[in-house]
């Protein structure tokens, strides 16, 4: 049942002829309300015959206030007119209500609580940000898109043949390329169980998809949005810092061969890792540690840092190929970059990765051992099962056994301790760097240059709106309530999230209490 009825008025539809007014009804179960979208007036024939399949709605008599045609084969129609104290602006006419006919009842408005809202139809379609906050049937968000379907159509009229021209030869130019872009995209995805153990990898196949989306979004809407414009101008802006930092690095390390540069830099990392392992086997800091224990870990891991160093020598020759092509990527821009450079990080910093997964994986097997042998003194044993802990009669050899494996696990682990916790450090400023690059990486990909110049200058023709503002009309006489939207620009935060695509996944936040609760049990810490 209708308890509300809400009429939308263009802002300058006071200027209009009488007519008959045309847009849209919708019933909106939630609020129980009855809207009348009106878009805008237009003439019929003289006979005042209506087709029983078109979109008029009502009828609109303006100043005159005269007798508006009721047209009965239709279940909703409204008259409106305007008072004789509306004002030759647009902004202080008093429109009312005289006739209303809802689901082929004819009703007194007076019945009803009715309100006329008065709203700006260019704002409104320039709106690409609009905020839909209704629990249920946004009334603004349905009368975008009814004013999105009718200006399609008055669009098509009213287009030039310059403009034709210059749509079609923007839809065709996206066609040419999203085909050769859904290509390499469909291989990429083919390569994505590979690519996605190198950032370089992901980050092309991000690039890829996103170009696709782009382009796809330019074909259906044939033309360029807030959205695309963003990211065509980041990506260009990308491109350029690319070429340019690619062209200073190359003139500073002269005629030397990037992989012996890299091999140069990750030498230096493996001496000062040896120097840091020597340094444990010893007495760092003044610690007495288990001589015996200490020096096969020292011995163990400084077996694993020769072989991976080793390895870079021999594979000098496929470094040089690999970074012929690592050039060529780097061209596409500053982002390709970066993630090369997180894989080079991770590359140069493997072997100092794998020590610290042997050193976590000791000391958590230590610390799970003392823990479940402790429980042991104490006559309890843990249930996994239940996930809890019960009480448990140990014999006397049981408890011998105990001992011993608790004097053994608590003698060892002040060594353990000290090379997981300088490795834990390493392996935390690693992530940390890594961690930095993704982020920089993003912040780049959704770089809005376009939508800052927008949004500062606060121009028309591409406004950001992102709320909606309701003033109230004071009227100088009795009728309905009468309310006058604006839109209102969104605060530059919410403007930067909103214009971001959809295929761009922004990172996860840092969860602090995890790492810590991870670096205090001896568990992995994984990429930021």
């Amino acid at each position: 049942m209708t308890k509300t009825i809400l009429v939308f008025i263009p802002k300058e539809f006071c200027n209009e002829k009488p007519g008959y007014t045309f847009g849209r009804v919708v019933y909106d179960s939630w609020n129980e309300s009855k809207k009348f979208f009106i878009i805008g007036v237009r003439k019929v024939d003289s006979g005042n015959t209506v087709k029983s399949n078109s979109d008029l709605i009502g009828y609109f008599s303006g100043s005159k206030n005269t007798y508006g045609y009721l047209d009965k084969t239709l279940s909703d129609w409204i008259n409106i007119y305007l008072s004789p104290n509306s004002k030759s602006n647009s902004v202080n006419c008093e429109y009312c209500i005289r006739d209303v006919l809802i689901d082929n009842r004819k009703i007194t408005p007076t019945a009803y609580h009715t309100v006329i809202i008065i709203y700006d139809q260019t704002a409104l379609l320039q709106a690409e940000l609009l905020v839909n906050k209704a629990p249920s049937g946004d009334h603004f968000q349905e009368l975008k898109q009814t004013l999105q379907k009718r200006s399609i159509k008055d669009e098509i009229n009213r287009k030039s043949k310059f403009s034709l021209i210059g749509e079609i030869l923007l839809t065709y130019h996206a066609l040419f390329f999203l085909y050769q872009m859904r290509f390499l995209y469909k291989i990429a995805s083919k390569l994505l169980p590979i690519l996605k153990y190198s950032a370089l990898g992901l980050h092309m196949h991000s690039w890829l998809e996103n170009g696709q989306w782009t382009l796809t979004m330019i074909v259906q809407r044939k033309r360029i949005t807030l959205k695309t414009a963003n990211y065509i101008l980041a990506t260009a802006l990308d491109v350029l810092l690319g070429v340019l930092l690619l062209r200073f690095l190359l003139e500073n390390i002269g005629h030397v061969p990037p992989s012996r540069v890299l091999l140069n830099n990750a030498e230096r990392v493996v001496e000062s890792l040896k120097g840091l392992v020597n340094w444990l086997m010893g007495a760092p800091a003044g610690l007495k540690l288990n001589h015996s224990f200490n020096g096969m870990l020292g011995r163990f891991f400084l077996y694993h840092i020769n072989l991976w160093w080793a390895f870079l020598v021999f594979s000098e020759p496929l470094l040089e190929f690999a970074f012929k092509v690592l050039i060529l990527c780097g061209r596409l821009g500053v982002t390709f970059q970066i993630a090369i450079i997180a894989d080079l990080l991770a590359l140069v910093s493997f072997h100092s990765y794998c020590i610290y997964v042997y050193a976590a994986r000791m000391f958590n097997m230590q610390l799970r051992g003392l823990m479940a042998l402790f429980h042991l003194f104490l006559g309890k044993k843990k249930n996994p099962l239940r996930e809890r802990v019960d009480s448990c009669q140990y014999q006397a050899d049981q408890l011998f056994v105990g001992t011993l494996l608790f004097t053994i696990l608590l003698f060892l682990m002040p060594t353990t301790w000290v090379y997981y916790s300088v490795f834990t450090i390493l392996r935390l400023v690693l992530i940390g760097l890594g961690g930095f690059l993704t982020r920089l990486k993003f912040y780049l990909q959704v770089l809005p240059v376009y939508a800052f110049v927008k949004w500062l200058i606060r121009s028309p023709v591409m406004s950001i709106p992102g709320t909606i503002n309701m003033k109230i009309y004071p009227r100088s006489g009795e009728g309905p309530t009468t309310l006058i939207v604006s839109t209102v620009v969104s605060p530059w935060g919410e403007t930067w999230k909103r214009c971001i695509l959809e295929t761009i996944n922004p990172h996860l936040p840092v969860e602090w209490g995890k790492i810590v609760r991870n670096v205090f049990r001896g568990q992995l810490l994984y990429p930021l």
